[in-house]
């Protein structure tokens, strides 16, 4: 401290520097609690505020190189421990504060803080159920943003390997310290960029975990940049920050909030083991109703089958059914022969050359007649006979498709089964259809 002679007389400058003088050298560093109110941030990158308790204020200020250093943001109305130096600004006559450090005071003055903040966004409403995204049921990679050398990501690496082995893509960011919150919020900006690229390491759900810790360690999961950007972000955020017991602000505004980062990976990704179960009772579920509908169709072609007539069969009747006729015709003309020459015989013994002759002839003129006759009968015979025969033809062709396709109708059939129902036919399958002098080949389109 510079003494000036005792003398009556000061210039302005001369006393404002005893003054400063006598006041910095008397005050090294101190510590002083307070409110923080009246905070002004200014373009130069200073921020002023003033400290104050129940009776006192002092006016305060922390310069734009120390501000990145805090642990804490400035903010109106924490109660907090200010450690600086006491200075005085000479062109206002004042004295003021030079912050150099900025904690918390007290869990409760951070309780206070964190409830009045909560509140406030929960009266913005981004908190509110209607906001939050829907997570994949089968996420095929997630990202992650924790510490690469922490329990956490090996926890849970272990618990998605054990239930649902995923890709996991990892962002590497410091979980507390003064870095922890740029850290996080830059982990949120890589995800958010690699979602408007549409690249390839797009995650389904974003994890943001840590382990346990201090309240105080927990604060930038609270702190309002973070919680906001959690809200506006477009891929969904689970929240797995601390022990059960923890709750942050960045679980209200995630799209879903996990106990503890291990209890994260279960809630993300289904059981693998239990989907192969569930898959395997409706695999055997489909081959049973499969085989039972076999079964049955079976049975119904095998009635229907039944209830056909048996044309070959009745073809081959009638076939020896004119065998026999047939048969019966040959016997009866041996027979009449046989008898004809009998009478002859007999006749020719009695009767001369002539009368003979005359015999021969009216015989022989009665063999024709009966000759022709027969000829006739077996005709009218073959004739009934062919008739039915045509009419069975007819009956048959009736029953048979054929008859169907010269009405222009088309059988479609689907690698060699005929297809009944267009749900059977999937898109771009080649189907074949029979008309009735010809094939030809399609291809479904729609």
């Amino acid at each position: 401290m510079n003494n000036l002679p005792n003398i009556n007389e000061f210039t302005v400058t001369q006393l404002n520097n005893s003054i400063k003088n006598l006041i910095e050298g008397s005050f090294k560093t101190v510590k002083v609690k307070g409110e923080v109110s009246e905070v002004k941030k200014h373009s130069s990158g200073h921020v002023y505020f003033v400290l104050k308790d129940e009776n006192e204020t002092i006016s305060s200020i922390c310069w734009r190189s120390k501000v990145p250093n805090l642990s804490i943001k400035i903010e109106e109305g924490l109660f907090v421990s200010v450690t600086g130096k006491v200075t005085t600004y000479s062109p206002q006559s004042k004295y003021q504060l030079i912050v150099e450090k900025l904690n918390f005071e007290g869990e409760g003055a951070l309780l206070k803080v964190l409830e009045d903040r909560k509140k406030k966004l929960l009266k913005e409403g981004l908190f509110d159920d209607k906001f939050k995204k829907k997570l994949p049921r089968f996420p095929k990679r997630i990202g992650v943003i924790t510490s690469e050398s922490g329990a956490v990501i090996r926890d849970i690496i272990h618990r998605l390997s054990d239930r649902f082995p995923i890709e996991i893509v990892l962002f590497p960011a410091k979980v507390q310290g003064k870095e922890c919150l740029d850290q996080l919020m830059q982990g949120l900006n890589f995800f958010q960029e690699q979602f408007k690229k549409d690249s390839l390491i797009v995650p389904d759900i974003v994890v943001v975990a840590r382990g346990g810790g201090s309240f105080e360690d927990l604060m930038p999961f609270n702190d309002e940049r973070l919680v906001r950007k959690i809200f506006g972000f477009e891929i969904p955020i689970v929240s797995a920050v601390g022990h059960e017991t923890d709750v942050t602000l960045c679980d209200f505004v995630a799209d879903l909030r996990a106990p503890t980062p291990s209890a994260a990976a279960e809630l993300i990704v289904p059981d693998r083991k239990e989907i192969l179960i569930r898959l395997n009772d409706k695999q055997n579920f489909i081959s049973k109703l499969i085989f039972q509908l076999i079964k049955n169709n079976h049975m119904k072609i095998k009635l229907l089958v039944s209830k056909l007539p048996d044309l070959l069969d009745r073809v081959n009747r009638y076939s020896q059914d004119l065998d026999f006729f047939g048969q019966k015709i040959m016997n009866f003309l041996q027979n009449i022969l046989s008898t004809s020459s009998f009478k002859f015989n007999e006749i020719k013994k009695r009767f001369s050359v002539d009368v003979l002759k005359s015999e021969i002839k009216l015989l022989l003129e009665k063999l024709l007649s009966l000759k022709s006759k027969i000829k006739k009968e077996t005709f009218f015979l073959l004739e009934r006979r062919k008739n039915e025969l045509v009419g069975r033809k007819k009956i048959l062709e009736v029953l048979s498709y054929k008859s169907t396709l010269t009405r222009g109708f088309g059988v479609v059939r689907s690698r060699g089964l005929i297809v009944n129902d267009d749900n059977f036919i999937d898109i771009g399958e080649k189907l074949e259809i029979e008309f009735y002098n010809s094939k030809t080949k399609v291809k479904k389109v729609q």
